[in-house]
Formats: C-alpha cells, structure tokens, sequence
C-alpha cells in the first residue's frame, strides 16, 4: 500500500483543491493508494471559502463611503484620492455619488474646473432627480463666471425641489450667488429672500445673503433691522455667524453716520476673531478720517499682517496690501512732520481762508472715505457658508 501525505496548509486554495480531485480520480484506478490529507484539508477549503465570501466588500462602494466621511470631516486632498478610486473601480464607470462628492471636494479647494468635469458625470449618470448636482454646478459656473452656462441648473434644481424643503433653500442661494456674482443684487436680494421661507426665519446662509444684497443696494436701513433680528431671534439660526454679521452691522451703522456704533460692533466681530482683516481695515479707515492717525496705523498693520498669512490667501490680497501699505507711508509722513512754527497774527480774511481749506479738506476726507467703503462692499464674502 502507497500512502502519500503533504500539509495543506502549505498549499493556497485553488492548488488545494487541484490536488484533492487529482487524487480521488486515481483512487478507481489505485485501489492500494492511501491518500492521507493533512488536518482534513477538505474542511478548511470549504470553511475558507465561506470566510471569503463573507469578507469581500465592493471597493467602488468602499472607496465611495470612505470618501464621503472624508469630505463631511473637511480632508479634501484625501477623500478626492479615495473617491477617484471609487470611479476607477466602478463598473463599467458608474460612480453617480463618488462623482457628486468629486466634485464637492474640488470645490471646496476651488478646483472648479476639476469640480465642473466631476459634476458633468454625476449629472450624466444621476437617475434620481434630487437636484443637488445641479446646485453644485450653478455655483461652480458662476465661479466660472460662465453665467449663461449655468442659468438651465437653476431651473432644474428648484423643479425637483418641494418648498422649504433643504434643496428649495439651497437652489435660492446657489441662484442667489448666481445672480450675485453678476450684479443682479436685487434679482439675487429675491432668491435669498424665497430661501428663507415663512417667518419666524432659521436658515442663516439665505439670511445673511439676503443683508448682503440689501448692502449692496445701499440700503442700509433695512439691512441692519434685518441683521440686528438675527441677532435677536428667539429661534435658533444653525451656524449663524456672529463674527460675519457684526462686521456687517458696523458697515451698515457706519454708512448711516453713527461712528461709535460701527466701531462698538467692530471690535465685537474681533471678540470672535481677532485675526478678521476686514474689521482691522474698517477700523483704520474710520479711524483715519477722524485724523486718529496712530490708531488707524495700528489697524491698517493689522490688514496687512493678516493678508500676507497664507491661509487668509485670496487673489486681490497682494492688491490690496500694496494699497494700504500706501497709506501707511502716507500717515507716517504725517506724523513725523516738523509742527509748523507759530505764525504772525492773521487777517479776518486769511482766518476766512484758512477755515474754508480745511472745511474743504474734512469733505474730501469723507468722500474719499464713502468711496473706500463703496469699494469695500465689493469685497464682503459671496459665499453664504453652504
């Protein structure tokens, strides 16, 4: 009698099984053989078969599921490496939501390019209708400014969306910023103030849409009873940004004459955030045309600091910097002038004068003044935080 043994341990499944069958074909033909399988390989064989079926996970789902919680965690970089692993192992392509967060990851890096070309997949392939890649495209178009491009995206979102439902709300904003970005202030005042629904109002990014467009449009006294309500709600306003709505109350207090009011609300934004550039620039221009030249240096530096810090980056900050810089050198010149000696005693007629130039210069101060904050209402955030 032939007896053959061999470890099937030492063997990977398929070969396994290869050699069971070859064997047990012989024994008709070999009576005399013995066959002797180690540790009874035919039991782990079908026992790893089973633990491999139950632990195999599709890795177009897995990558997809990985890159969301990615995503919603705020790291971009990463979940777009899982989420292109995601498509690359869907079948056939089709990968409707791993492009759908693609794309909201390139957005939120401002790749919006590479955020357009996600999204177009998503749309392509997206059979449910719930019109949140098309919300995602209006606001990567309009970064775009590729405006007529991304007009037919608001009407699909808002037809697929119910009212005052949380994709009504979003299609308003994204066609609010739409319409932003264009100028359309009072077309986009209309889209954020539908976002908000009925009152008592709670949804804070068509809220503080709907201010900014009021501000936009110089109408201060309406867009600061509605900013001092969301203040004063009773109702909670998720995410409601108190630094962003202070800064935009002192605008609103400042344009209507009242310094101290807008200079109270200032440093209440900078309670929240002392490193906020808009509030310190603010302050130093308010500061500077009341001549408190010091003080307004103190502010401007302040800008300056914080523009040049990388994670403030935005593509008007060397710009601007240089501007303020500017008048920085400008101040300091002013303060290290010589006094001007004591001159002889004046003429009524040379007082008369003298008293006119300077009423003249205080009114150029604060035309200078409106003009720089007119300007600086073109720079408020366009992003409502959605």
């Amino acid at each position: 009698m032939s007896i053959i043994f061999f470890n099937s341990k030492d063997l990977k499944a398929p070969r396994r099984l290869a050699i069971v069958s070859a064997l047990l074909a012989l024994l008709p033909l070999a009576p005399a053989v013995t066959v002797g399988l180690g540790l009874l390989s035919c039991v782990p064989l079908a026992a790893e078969a089973k633990n491999s079926q139950k632990n195999t996970t599709d890795p177009a789902n897995k990558n997809t599921k990985l890159g969301k919680q990615l995503f919603e965690k705020g790291d971009y970089d990463l979940a777009i490496d899982a989420l292109i692993q995601a498509t690359y192992f869907a079948r056939n392509g089709y990968a409707p939501e791993a492009f759908y967060y693609l794309g909201k990851s390139y957005m939120a890096k401002g790749e919006y390019l590479k955020a357009y070309d996600a999204l177009k997949k998503h749309l392509s392939q997206n059979v449910s209708g719930d019109g949140w890649g098309n919300v995602a495209m209006v606001e990567t178009l309009a970064a775009l400014k590729r405006y007529p491009e991304a007009a037919p995206y608001v009407a699909f979102s808002l037809t697929a969306a119910t009212y005052e439902s949380p994709l009504y709300r979003a299609a308003h904003v994204a066609a609010g910023k739409l319409d932003d970005a264009q100028g359309n202030y009072s077309s986009a005042c209309d889209h954020y103030r539908n976002s908000l629904g009925d009152e008592p109002w709670t949804f804070y990014d068509g809220w503080i849409g709907f201010c900014e467009s009021l501000m936009k449009m110089k109408k201060w006294t309406e867009a600061y009873k509605y900013l001092d309500r969301m203040l004063t709600t009773i109702k909670t306003v998720k995410g409601l940004d108190y630094e962003r709505v202070h800064l935009d109350i002192g605008i609103c207090l400042l344009a209507k004459g009242n310094h101290q009011g807008a200079i109270d609300h200032w440093h209440q934004c900078l309670e929240y955030n002392h490193d906020n550039k808009e509030a310190h620039l603010q302050l130093a221009m308010l500061l500077e045309s009341e001549n408190h030249f010091a003080s307004a240096i103190k502010e401007y530096r302040s800008f300056v600091r914080l523009s040049d810090d990388p994670k403030n980056h935005a593509p008007d900050k060397e710009m601007r910097s240089k501007q303020v810089e500017t008048r920085i050198a400008l101040l300091e010149e002013k303060l290290n002038a010589e006094v001007a000696p004591t001159r002889a005693q004046m003429t009524p007629y040379m007082l008369m004068q003298e008293k006119k130039a300077e009423q003249d210069r205080i009114r150029q101060q604060q035309q200078e003044q409106q003009r720089q904050m007119e300007e600086q209402m073109k720079t408020l955030p366009k992003d409502a935080g959605f």
